[in-house]
């Protein structure tokens, strides 16, 4: 049996092992943890990862969806315009980084984005339909030229035929595909005068992104051409190697850290300092750096755009057994509370200061022409703009920005980017059949750019990363249990020990002594 010496050996033992195993389960193991996550993550050449940043190995999904006008008599003659949605229409999206330089911890490239229809998920849309829709070149170009050419706006409204040929008027009955890549001609057969207003068109087209310029003269606009197989401009990222939190995180875009498109900030003395809009923050959307951290922020630069988004921590969840963080841009994303985002160029509906209400942004210095960005159905936007149309139904889940990320590795799980482009309708000077058109921004189609990870990447994650990572989670506390109950254990045969010693001594201190009489005769 057991004795005082087997229960103090136990009880130290005990507490030694607890000691040991709880410094190697916090001291040690999660060392080790960062280690074989870091492996896995960081962009070290002719690895799988760096394979996987390289070439996405599977396509993305780019959905489209337009508003089809659905009440054009009464929108001409200064009605509001009742919208309908129609959509999606669905792209595969392949996704390529170009690799130019490799540094010692840096790796620079460019991004080439591919679109492919997809009937079978389309279906029974195809890129044969028709819809009415607000005529965006139209528009686009008339407010450039009132802006630019105001002398030229009379003799432009004598040849909108000869310009933008059967499309001459605010709202177009158009083939899908060819508004969004295949394009819509304009400058066909303008006449002689028109090849005037087409060489003035030509001349600031040069920086619109939706509009090219033919070798014939004439010209082409399509919403989402200038984005199929054309390569970004220059990306230099951290590979992660001195800083795996570093990793994806952009250094420069085009050469700078800056981006140029927004307002910059000027102080007393007349000194010009980047502003926080034009700041390229976080990553290229594809890779997020590891071990997330849900009290900051997560940014990714939308080119797009032409700014950085910021996505807040919103709640934990799950997506095919795998944890997920969810970060999510909300209604702060287009507030124009820093100011910076205001260019003042557009006249529409917009504040006494002459910048956009809540909800909405100006894209005039980003994509050359007067669109309008906001989150789809108006989500989040001032009401002036929202009741402008009828048929706008927002609902979070369906229309913000959002990301997934494991939290370990920082890979993304599932994420959407969203946004809606819109055009200020309204009466252009000098332009007769403008003129009875209600102020009213116009949504002309929103589209929707993400990924759910496919099955086999969901169990190549979890087999190789997340199991490990649940097997440890499991033994390190069964590890600390058991020793500590080697130490309860001591506890346990201290106590018996020295309660069986208090049981022995009562009985020898008891023990009865029987006095021994003696008789005496007399």
């Amino acid at each position: 049996m057991c004795n005082f010496a087997c229960g103090m050996v136990s009880l130290l033992g005990g507490l030694v092992l607890v000691a040991v195993s709880s410094f190697v389960a916090f001291g040690v193991v999660p060392g080790i943890i960062d280690g074989v996550i870091e492996s896995e993550v960081v962009l070290i050449n002719e690895t799988e990862q760096f394979d996987r940043f390289e070439e996405v190995p599977f396509p993305l999904t780019f959905n489209v969806r337009l508003f089809n006008v659905s009440n054009a008599d009464v929108v001409l003659n200064g009605g509001v315009p009742v919208v309908t949605e129609v959509g999606p229409y669905v792209y595969k999206l392949t996704q390529t980084r170009e690799i130019e330089e490799m540094g010692e911890d840096s790796i620079t490239y460019r991004r080439r984005d591919q679109f492919e229809f997809d009937p079978e998920a389309s279906y029974p849309l195809t890129e044969d339909d028709r819809v009415t829709i607000a005529n965006v070149a139209f528009h686009s170009i008339l407010q450039m030229a009132e802006r630019l050419f105001p002398g030229l706006m009379f003799l432009l409204n004598n040849i909108l035929s000869g310009v933008f040929g059967e499309h001459s008027g605010p709202l177009m009955t158009v083939r899908v595909g060819d508004l969004l890549f295949e394009g819509v001609s304009i400058c066909k057969d303008p006449g002689l005068i028109g090849l005037i207003v087409c060489s003035q068109i030509a001349s600031i087209g040069a920086n619109v992104r939706n509009l090219e310029v033919l070798d014939d003269g004439s010209l082409r606009f399509a919403v989402l051409k200038y984005k199929n197989d054309t390569v970004s401009e220059k990306y230099v990222v951290s590979r992660g190697l001195k800083d795996p939190r570093q990793m994806g995180i952009i250094a420069s875009y085009n050469n700078s850290a800056f981006l140029t498109n927004w307002v910059n900030w000027m102080n007393d003395s007349g000194d010009v300092t980047p502003s926080t809009c034009n700041m390229v923050n976080g990553t290229d959307s594809g890779v997020f750096p590891p071990f997330v951290d849900r009290s900051s922020p997560v940014f990714a630069l939308n080119t797009d755009i032409c700014r950085s988004a910021e996505l807040r921590y919103q709640y934990d969840s799950e997506y095919e057994g795998i944890p997920v963080a969810r970060f999510s841009a909300n209604e702060w994303f287009l507030d124009n509370e820093a100011g910076c985002f205001c260019l003042n160029t557009t006249t529409g509906i917009t504040k006494e200061d002459g910048c956009l209400k809540k909800g909405a942004m100006e894209l005039y210095s980003c994509v050359g022409a007067f669109l309008i960005l906001s989150y789809p159905h108006f989500l989040y936007a001032d009401f002036a703009y929202r009741n402008g149309v009828i048929g706008m139904k927002p609902f979070e889940d369906k229309h913000r920005i959002f990301v997934d990320l494991e939290p370990n590795t920082g890979t993304v799980i599932r994420g959407m980017k969203r946004a809606q482009f819109n055009v200020f309708m309204r009466p252009v000077t000098s332009i007769t059949s403008t003129q009875n058109l209600r102020t009213t921004l116009m949504p002309i189609f929103w589209v929707e750019e993400g990924m759910e990870l496919p099955e086999d990447y969901v169990d190549m994650l979890t087999t190789r990363m997340l199991n490990r990572l649940r097997l440890v989670d499991i033994l390190i506390p069964v590890l600390i249990t058991v020793c500590a109950l080697v130490a309860v254990l001591g506890v346990v045969i201290l106590i018996r020990v020295r309660y069986a010693k208090r049981n022995i001594a009562p009985s020898k201190s008891t023990t009865s002594i029987t006095p021994t009489t003696y008789t005496i005769d007399n």
